[in-house]
C-alpha cells in the first residue's frame, strides 16, 4: 500500500509540471517575463528529477496502468514547446510578418521530436535537437538579439531537429557524468543570476553580470564541445 502511494505520488509530482506551465502562461499574459521563466524553471526542475524518483520507487511496476512516459511527454510539450511558442508570439520576438511561421515551426517540428522513437541513442544522448525551446527562448532574452536574428535561430534549431547530431543528456549519459553534472550545476546557477537580470528593476547582482555571463558562455561552449565530440565518428 505504501509503495503504491509513493508511486502515485511520483505521477502527481510529474503532473505538477503542468500546473507550473499554466502559471507561466498566466505570467506571460500579464507581461511578466521574469515570473514566466521562474515557473518554467520549476517545471524544468520537476522534469529533471521525476525520472529518478520513478526508477527509485519502481513506479512502472507498481502502477502499470499509467504510462509515465506519456504523462511526461504531455507536460514537456506544454513547457518545452507550447509556452515558448506563446512567448515568441506575445513578446514580439520575431518580425510581425514571420510570427505565425516561427510559431508553426516550433509547434509542428516538435511533434516530430516527441513522436520519434529513435530520439535517444544507445549511449543515452539525444539524436537531433531535443525541442528544448524553453532554453532557446531564454537565451534570446538573455543575449538580447534582434527580431530577425531570433527568427533565424528558430529556423536553425528547427532544421537541427532532423540532423542526427548528439545532444548531451547530463542526467543519463554515464561518460563523464560527475563532471557534466558539476558543470550543469554551475550553468544552472549562472542561469539563475541571468534570470534575476530580467527583473525590473534588476538586482544588485547585475553589477557582476560580466562575470557570470561569460562563465555561462564558456559552460555552454563546453556542452557544445561534448556533443560535437560524440557526434563525430571515431576511427
Amino acid at each position: 500500500m505504501v509503495n503504491k502511494i509513493q508511486s502515485w505520488s511520483v505521477h502527481v509530482f510529474t503532473a505538477l509540471g503542468g500546473l507550473a506551465g499554466f502559471l507561466s502562461l498566466e505570467a506571460i499574459l500579464r507581461d511578466n517575463i521574469f515570473l514566466a521563466f521562474i515557473w518554467l524553471s520549476v517545471a524544468f526542475f520537476i522534469d529533471g528529477i521525476d525520472g529518478t524518483l520513478a526508477r527509485r520507487y519502481k513506479v512502472k511496476e507498481m502502477v502499470p496502468a499509467i504510462d509515465g512516459s506519456i504523462l511526461d511527454n504531455i507536460v514537456d510539450y506544454l513547457n518545452y514547446v507550447f509556452i515558448p511558442a506563446v512567448m515568441v508570439y506575445w513578446f514580439n520576438l520575431v518580425p510581425s510578418q514571420l510570427t505565425l511561421l516561427a510559431v508553426a515551426l516550433i509547434l509542428i517540428v516538435s511533434c516530430y521530436t516527441f513522436a520519434n522513437t529513435k530520439l535517444k541513442t544507445e549511449d543515452n544522448y539525444f539524436r537531433g535537437f531535443p525541442a528544448v525551446w524553453n532554453m532557446v527562448i531564454f537565451y534570446l532574452f538573455v543575449i538580447g538579439t534582434s527580431q530577425l536574428t531570433n527568427f533565424l535561430v528558430i529556423v536553425f534549431f528547427s532544421v537541427m531537429t532532423f540532423i542526427p547530431l548528439k545532444y548531451l543528456h547530463p542526467f543519463r549519459v554515464k561518460e563523464r557524468k560527475s563532471l557534466n553534472l558539476f558543470m550543469l550545476a554551475i550553468w544552472g546557477l549562472c542561469c539563475v543570476f541571468l534570470l534575476l537580470d530580467l527583473r525590473d528593476p534588476p538586482t544588485q547582482l547585475s553589477a557582476y553580470r560580466d562575470i557570470y555571463y561569460w562563465l555561462w558562455v564558456v559552460l555552454n561552449l563546453y556542452f557544445v564541445y561534448i556533443s560535437l565530440q560524440r557526434s563525430i565518428p571515431r576511427n
